[in-house]
């Protein structure tokens, strides 16, 4: 009877140890297949963009930073409306704007409160914040959620000018880029873009 007893209890454990390794390599293939799903977003946002209203040098300056060992991205900056989808990267380097957007030093990150600022080049990915207009979404999109932003301003101002990426009281996304988007040579101006948080959505 005690042995009978020490017998059940061993087939006990053994099946509740059976029963917990399953349940991890669930946990386990559900996690791996949500990285390999962010990672092949993140892959597809950095695809050759459409490169048809960039400036013969803008092109130049892309496929040459291809050729350099790339940052990771940290997340897709994306204004459905304008057909916007830009990769981010987590600084505003030279080498990162000429692939895509970089986040502006000193300013909050994604899923920070405040006042996230973004930059990038007039004349290849931001060229079409052109045709943006208030009202219209920007999504800021990470490993981990997705952003959404309205746009509450278009301002032009001066490069000294930076009230526009001074903190904020609630949570924003500032988009920067130079200005005139077709202005031969240094430009004069910035072209900025303001939005305020409206939704996080977990991913």
């Amino acid at each position: 009877m005690h042995s009978r007893g020490w017998c059940d209890i061993e087939r006990a454990c053994w099946s509740a140890g059976a029963l917990l390794l399953a349940a991890y390599a669930v946990i386990a293939a559900d996690a791996a297949w949500a990285r390999q799903h962010d990672v092949a977003r993140f892959e597809l946002a950095s695809a050759p963009p459409d490169t048809s209203t960039w400036s013969p040098s803008r092109v130049q300056a892309y496929h040459a930073s291809a050729l350099v060992a790339a940052d990771p991205l940290i997340g897709v900056v994306a204004i459905p409306t304008v057909g916007l989808e830009v990769p981010l990267y987590s600084d505003a380097s030279e080498l990162n704007l000429n692939r895509g957007a970089g986040l502006i030093p000193g300013m909050a990150r994604p899923g920070d409160s405040g006042n996230v600022g973004i930059a990038g080049h007039r004349d290849g990915y931001f060229r079409l914040l052109r045709n943006v207009k208030v009202g219209e979404i920007i999504q800021v999109r990470t490993a981990t959620a997705r952003y959404l932003y309205r746009i509450s301003a278009l301002s032009i101002v001066s490069p000294t000018d930076a009230r526009l990426l001074a903190p904020t009281p609630r949570p924003a996304v500032t988009l920067v880029t130079c200005y005139p988007f077709y202005f031969v040579g240094n430009a004069p101006q910035r072209f900025v873009v303001r939005g305020v948080l409206i939704r996080t959505e977990e991913t």
